[in-house]
């Protein structure tokens, strides 16, 4: 999630590119974006029947819409119920604001991309004749679900995805470098999909945002009564709070069920419905009587009032007083995340008020404290009785902190893994952030390994926390989206003492989860082989073409293993003054001349294990670790593939003859190893 959005186009290329399409508009010119097709206008009518009644999906102020089929590869017409089903805009020949308006659905539509931006397949622009072929929205707008009588009603939760998937494109757009304002944010430029996912559609009034010193934009005053800022009716000028308002109706249409502009909110009177809305809002012991009465009550009742007290926030009639975009797009996750929400005073008792003794630890971006809540109802209770936890506390004013905070409850909020460190609640009350998560009464992996005193980790155990991680790994890259955790290092893989009597009999000491997913990231999708990002990381554990390029691939979590796998193997830190006698030099740099070596290679065993480890299984580890950190991340094994070979190593005795066909199972991708991996998958995460 910015929390979310991605930056599908070059800055400089989207704005000297749109301003020359400004200027001068010729169809087939190489001012039109390279991935739209152009259609000739016999093209869209064969599409179309002839532009029939019955294939007229809708009617706009400037032209109709009808539902036309394309061949899926060559876009050529095809008949109906064959191909691609498509949606086609036709501009009605007189108007000239419809012209302007089509020309800027193709300036912006046809340079932004965003899932949550209806996309633009392309366009006709013959004689007189303009048109715009888009991806249908199976479910219409949101308009009609919302409003429509005898429509099935939208349940509480749908609701609030929907919020959340608007809330992603507009962040989207006010995070380009011109701010792009949408400025006709309305239920029914709003699209749904099959699944009741939401995209923005109709771009003729968006408009480039201020830049530089500009504090706004003068524009003529256009809009849907009930949605547009009263600073933008007053004066037109534009800024991204236009939006952030419009988008705090859009949220009261979903809360209430009544529209921006109607007769019943006033018994009779056309009354807006924001003013119709704002006692109640403003009244924390009236407000969920905003609430439309056809959910019967099924919505919960904290996120209700979390969302209604963002409505007040975003209809402020101060625009300097409304949240930007990503506060409100982090407000809205955090409503739809399915964890606990506790007030900042139920954790300052449960940690005796964030006392020096209950401080477990100290990051980049807060404290930890250990805190005590009753198992059941999760209330604080006295130290010593109920369940321990772990309460991380942001430090205050940290922006970037507020960012990894919210990515945690994104992530570890949904996601289920035994080897990912269990969420148990969160607080975001004022500007207090805080989570709470379960204890891992062992601490890090990074003190059991190179704290000086501590006992030893034998064998078996690091080869067994090798696979706990390797697992986590390989649940988070099978995800639809292939979740990215971008900060593998011992100090973020948390060890518990084992309770099961069946890893006690295989003399493991330690279970492994891996913690802190403030920079986990969804990866690529679709065709896309890799995800721009600025770059995060710990120095020694990065790969490589992450820090020349910020690209983000599943790859890196690989290269980011490779290099724990060789701190386990050697018992050295991943850049230490020891790995070269003084200069402080990467591990893996340390390693690589002993790893190609198969004579050599045991010299990077941990002395400590005083050679208590079997010969095969570190052989097989260590070539492991070398295609880990291969400088072509093309060359790496997937994390399945890494799981696979460990499962090998971890094995008894019985089965280490099969240790010698490990490396031929990871050198061929069509076999994906000798047993079958289980990941489990979280329907509801994407």
């Amino acid at each position: 999630s910015n929390s979310g959005s991605s930056r599908s186009v070059k800055r400089e290329q989207f704005h000297s590119h749109k301003q020359s399409f400004h200027n001068s508009f010729r169809a087939n010119d190489s001012f039109v974006p390279s991935n739209l097709k152009s259609f000739t206008f016999n093209e869209l009518k064969n599409a179309t029947r002839n532009f029939r009644a019955d294939s007229l999906l809708g009617e706009g102020g400037f032209g109709y819409v009808f539902k036309g089929w394309i061949d899926e590869t060559t876009f050529a017409p095809c008949k109906p119920g064959s191909g691609m089903v498509v949606a086609v805009k036709k501009l009605k020949p007189e108007s000239f604001q419809g012209h302007r308006e089509w020309l800027a659905e193709v300036n912006y539509l046809g340079l932004l991309h965003h899932e949550n931006l209806v996309r633009l397949i392309g366009y006709c622009a013959e004689f007189d004749n303009r048109l715009l072929v888009y991806e249908v929205m199976s479910k219409g707008s949101l308009e009609n679900h919302l409003f429509k009588k005898g429509v099935q009603t939208i349940p509480w939760a749908t609701r609030m995805c929907i919020a959340v998937d608007v809330a992603r494109g507009l962040s989207f757009l006010h995070g380009l470098e011109a701010n792009v304002i949408y400025r006709d944010l309305k239920a029914s430029n709003i699209l749904l999909d099959s699944d009741f996912n939401a995209k923005l559609s109709d771009f003729g009034l968006a408009r480039d945002g201020p830049s530089g010193d500009r504090t706004h934009v003068s524009t003529r005053i256009v809009g849907t009564t009930g949605y547009a800022a009263p600073e933008y009716l007053a004066s037109g000028h534009l800024t991204p709070k236009n939006d952030v308002y419009s988008f705090g109706v859009v949220l009261l249409e979903l809360l209430s069920g009544k529209r921006a502009t109607s007769a019943e909110n006033a018994g009779g009177a056309d009354e807006k419905l924001v003013e119709w809305a704002k006692p109640f809002l403003c009244d924390s012991r009236r407000v969920l009587r905003i609430m439309d009465t056809r959910l019967g009550g099924q919505y919960s009742k904290k996120g209700a009032q979390t969302a209604a007290s963002l409505v007040l926030r975003c209809l402020n009639v101060d625009p300097r007083l409304r949240p930007t975009m990503d506060e409100v797009l982090a407000t809205l996750e955090l409503v739809q995340a399915p964890k606990d929400s506790f007030t900042y005073d139920e954790l300052k008792n449960a940690t005796k008020n964030f006392q020096a003794d209950s401080l477990l630890d100290e990051g980049r971006f807060g404290y930890v404290f250990k805190g005590w809540i009753d198992e059941t109802t999760f209330a604080p209770c006295k130290p010593g009785s109920g369940m321990v936890v772990a309460v991380k506390k942001l430090k205050a004013g940290r922006f970037q902190g507020h960012r990894e905070w919210l990515a945690e409850v994104n992530y570890l909020g949904l996601l289920y893994h035994e080897n990912l460190v269990n969420l148990i609640g969160y607080c975001a009350e004022l500007d207090n952030r805080l989570l709470v998560y379960e204890v891992m009464s062992k601490g890090s992996l990074e003190n059991h390994l190179f704290k000086k005193g501590d006992k030893v980790i034998p064998w078996a155990t690091r080869m067994c926390i090798a696979v706990e991680v390797a697992r986590a790994l390989s649940f988070l890259h099978g995800l639809d989206a292939s979740v990215v955790y971008r900060d593998l290092k011992a100090s973020n893989i948390l060890l518990d003492s084992v309770s099961s009597p069946k890893l006690i009999r295989i003399r493991q000491d330690f279970s492994a989860k891996l913690s802190a997913f403030g920079l986990a990231r969804d990866g690529p999708r679709g065709d896309r082989t890799r995800f721009p990002t600025r770059v995060c990381c710990t120095r020694g554990y990065a790969a490589p073409e992450y820090l020349a390029s910020g690209n983000l691939t599943p790859q890196i979590d690989v290269y980011s293993f490779g290099v724990v796998l060789l701190e386990l193997l050697s018992g050295r830190r991943a850049t230490s003054a020891e790995n070269a006698g003084g200069a402080d030099e990467k591990l893996v740099e340390w390693a690589k001349p002993f790893l190609c070596d198969s004579r050599r290679v045991l010299r990077i065993m941990d002395i400590r294990l005083g050679g208590k480890y079997s010969k095969k299984g570190a052989q097989t580890a260590a070539s492991l670790v070398l295609r880990c950190v291969d400088v072509d991340p093309r060359l790496r094994p997937t994390m399945d593939e890494v799981l696979a070979t460990l499962e090998l190593v971890k094995a008894p005795k019985v089965v280490h003859n099969r240790l010698n066909k490990a490396d031929d199972k990871l050198v061929s991708r069509e076999d994906k190893g000798a047993r079958s991996i289980s990941r489990g998958r979280n329907q509801d995460f994407h």
